[in-house]
């Protein structure tokens, strides 16, 4: 646990983190406010707070703020932020930073921000390279969920097509292609993304409009100490997830689901990212890809788990289920969402082919979907928070 510093102010900062968390305390006159609340916000724009931090308000009743200076007061609240931050940062290490490429922010070279927790060839190393490279890369309101999507396109520029490239870790550029990696920069928050747990499967949504020839991809790796894609030395490697998309284009928003194949026992250290708008050294200008929604499937408990059959497909935000099965030729699905006990806390019939939310007011657990298809029992457990 990182130490808590207190600057005298009502105020608490954890420093450094990933993201950035501040705890702040303010005074809210409510008679009915009895104990401690927290809320998470983050991408405030009032004056004095700060974009890209993400903050923890601890509202506290009239007597509790007057003492608050008090010594026992502030070993208190020291020890609820160290919990919260600690049950934020267990949550955060089971899936990637910013999967929906809903939070972006700008950088040094050129207009174009970068999606937070990701990197381009725009901060790329070494710095002289990286200002030349063309903007391979944007945010697309054309999204599968949420506001934004993340967009790729490859550009030829000096005689070189740059492929349309995206990073959780940080990119090495080079005149020659040949000589570029994607690497896990130990050393710099910014560039890695800590893992420590052993996922099943990767999954996401896309879209694409390759040229002849040409087609995205998407490469990940588990591995410890610092690693790259490619590599000469993959002894540090835990296992990978490599996946080439068809060659031809894919209008609407598709499901992909990439296994990882493990090379070795033990837990991974961190997990490095790459995907692109084309093949690699060999990608064509013009192609272009979309990319949303990533997400880690586990069947260790960890988070959200993907038991049975791949055409049942259930996704969570908040307390929004979306249910998707794959089955065109199939309408009326009795679908059922059950509580740990056995006990249903939702029935309704969907139809097959397309998305399905349904909205549920039921308690953080978690709770099996099963959705009966042609004598065929499908399941999915989700995590509910």
């Amino acid at each position: 646990m990182k130490q808590i510093n207190y600057n005298g102010k009502n105020e608490w900062k954890l420093a450094p983190a990933t993201p950035p968390l501040r705890f702040h305390s303010f005074h809210r006159k409510d008679k009915k406010m009895n104990n401690f609340a927290f809320s998470l916000r983050s991408h405030y724009t009032q004056k004095g707070i700060l974009p890209n931090i993400q903050y923890i308000f601890i509202n506290l009743p009239d007597k509790m703020q007057d003492n608050l200076n008090s010594g026992k007061m502030k070993r208190i609240l020291l020890s609820l932020t160290a919990l919260v931050f600690l049950a934020f940062c267990l949550n955060a290490q089971t899936q990637f930073e910013n999967p929906g490429f809903e939070e972006w922010e700008a950088i040094d070279y050129g207009p174009i921000p970068e999606p937070v927790n990701w990197s381009s060839v725009r901060t790329a190393l070494p710095d002289n390279l990286a200002k030349l490279a063309p903007p391979v890369w944007d945010s697309s309101s054309d999204a599968h969920s949420g506001n934004y999507s993340l967009y790729l396109v490859n550009i030829s520029t000096f005689g070189i097509v740059a492929t349309g490239t995206m990073t959780n870790g940080r990119l090495f550029a080079d005149l020659n292609p040949n000589k570029g990696f994607s690497y896990t920069d130990t050393h710099d928050g910014k560039y890695n993304t800590p893992l420590t747990h052993r996922p099943d499967s990767l999954t996401g949504w896309y879209k694409c409009n390759p040229k002849p020839g040409d087609f995205p991809t998407v490469k990940v790796i588990l591995h410890t100490d610092s690693s790259s894609i490619p590599v000469t030395d993959s002894t540090n490697w835990i296992a990978y997830a490599f996946h080439n998309f068809p060659g031809t284009p894919v209008e609407t928003w598709t499901r992909f689901s990439i296994p990882f194949h493990y090379l070795k026992e033990g837990n991974p250290e961190y997990i490095l990212t790459i995907v692109t708008a084309g093949n690699g050294v060999s990608a064509i200008a013009d192609s272009e890809a979309w990319y949303d929604d990533l997400k880690l499937i586990y069947n260790d408990g960890t988070d959200i788990n993907e038991i049975t059959a791949n055409d049942l497909n259930v996704y969570v935000n908040h307390k929004i289920l979306t249910v998707f099965l794959d089955d065109a030729h199939r309408t009326n699905v009795r679908l059922q969402v059950l509580d740990i006990t056995g006990r249903p806390v939702h029935v309704s019939h969907i139809s097959t082919g397309i998305q399905n939310r349904i909205n549920l007011d039921v308690p953080t657990g978690i709770y099996i979907v099963v959705a009966n298809v042609e004598g065929k029992v499908l399941t999915h457990k989700v995590l509910i928070r």
